[in-house]
């Protein structure tokens, strides 16, 4: 029956595919390898030059590309040869992997940022690709479970990588850390060679490149023109942008400067928030039918923006870590099903598309987001920054709600 959670035996089938075997393993191993790689680099430049503006660095440098180029990161995961696309983007996150531990070796910095520019490229590539992967290999029930949880790997491997990070700092010279996580992309390369090589049907190909715009202007132009689109992609970038950039200043702030806990308090809590984001992930394809309600979007993102100030308000680190699981949890599932239904609703040849520039608009946010959060927590206690944050993401719920019956009524010619 249609819009019903899929059969348990339909849930055993999918797990029990090659492709998506090979999808899951890919990204699992690379996100381990890359995670692995960044928490090492970060801390490594943080002893060096006792900057935490340049360890933050090594983050916000892979967000920069995705959003000038997005419409290049479209193009490129609209390749009729897509999957030969894909295994280049990470045999060229390998070579750049060694290029950064011979370029820190050197002591060259500048260059080091530069090469996770390039690399955050060549991820947004693979993300977009592997989307695109997705919705062309499977259809109906099939596509439903795989689109909440083929993104899961992700979050594993960057639990195993943030681990296995720990673990390198303290074992192995950086130069070592940067082979094996060269090592990583290239068992991922292998995994995405394994898969078939499909190729878009003709009445799904890409549109002829004479007559388009940029990746934004068309996808906002799709959005209008289907609610269900507009909706998806609306709590797609709410999601990554305001709960997920406050995330990013509040897990070191509210646990150091906010309660005055020590460093390894920061240690728990992304243990505690690790979990909760794979919980959160997890939970959608379980709950089915109800993750898909049209109610289940705006309550999860409120539920998660009234959290997010809450788990500013409590006392100790038992309440913290509680308050966080709760925030994190919301957050996670809010995010994990508005990809879903954007997977679910959006055409196959508008993927790369759509795919392309929610994830330009959702980083643009994340920056804004991170960095207002993180200068506003400068000037003020945390828990005002937390109800002004909140405030955006109750503002940006209302406008999508807002535009969605406007479009519903333009389609209804009201």
């Amino acid at each position: 029956m249609s819009g019903t959670t899929p059969a348990l035996p339909s849930r055993l089938a999918l797990f029990a595919d090659r492709r998506f075997l090979l999808l899951w393993a890919a990204m699992l191993v690379s996100a381990t390898g890359t995670f692995m790689l960044l928490l090492a680099v970060s801390a490594e430049l943080l002893k060096r030059h006792g900057s935490g503006l340049g360890a933050a660095s090594v983050f916000a440098f892979q967000w920069i590309l995705p959003v000038v180029a997005v419409s290049l990161v479209r193009r490129l995961a609209e390749s009729r040869r897509l999957r030969r696309t894909v295994i280049l983007a990470e045999i060229a996150g390998a070579v750049i992997s060694l290029a950064i531990g011979l370029l820190l070796t050197a002591d060259l910095t500048v260059a080091v940022l530069a090469c996770f520019l390039i690399r955050g490229l060549a991820e947004a590539v693979t993300k977009t690709s592997r989307v695109v992967l997705v919705k062309l290999m499977f259809q109906g029930p099939a596509l439903t479970l795989a689109s909440s949880t083929f993104n899961l790997s992700f979050y594993v491997g960057g639990a195993l990588g943030g681990l296995a990070g720990a673990v390198a700092v303290e074992h192995l010279p950086l130069i070592g850390v940067c082979a094996v996580d060269a090592m990583t992309f290239l068992i991922s390369a292998a995994c995405y060679r394994a898969l078939p090589d499909l190729r878009p049907a003709d009445d799904a190909a890409p549109r002829a490149p004479g007559r388009r715009r940029g990746a934004i202007a068309e996808a906002l132009t799709l959005m209008r023109a289907d609610r269900r689109l507009w909706l998806a992609a609306g709590y797609v970038v709410a999601a990554t942008g305001v709960l997920q950039g406050f995330h990013n200043t509040a897990r070191v702030v509210l646990p150091m400067r906010h309660l005055g806990l020590d460093e390894s308090a920061v240690m728990h809590l992304q243990i505690t928030s690790g979990l909760a984001i794979i919980l959160g992930a997890v939970a959608i394809p379980v709950l089915g039918a109800l993750a898909r309600h049209r109610s289940f979007a705006p309550l999860t993102h409120l539920g998660a923006c009234v959290m997010l100030w809450a788990v500013t308000l409590v006392a100790g680190e038992t309440g913290l870590h509680l308050g966080y699981f709760a925030y994190i949890f919301l957050f996670e599932a809010a995010f994990t099903a508005a990809q879903a239904q954007l997977i679910q609703a959006t055409p196959s040849r508008d993927m790369a598309t759509m795919q392309a520039a929610v994830g330009a608009l959702g980083t643009s946010l994340l920056i804004g987001c991170t960095l207002l959060s993180g200068a506003l927590a400068d000037l003020m206690p945390l828990p005002v920054v937390a109800a002004i944050t909140a405030g955006i993401g109750v503002v940006i719920l209302l406008g999508i709600e807002a535009g969605s019956r406007h479009g519903s009524r333009k389609a209804a010619g009201i």
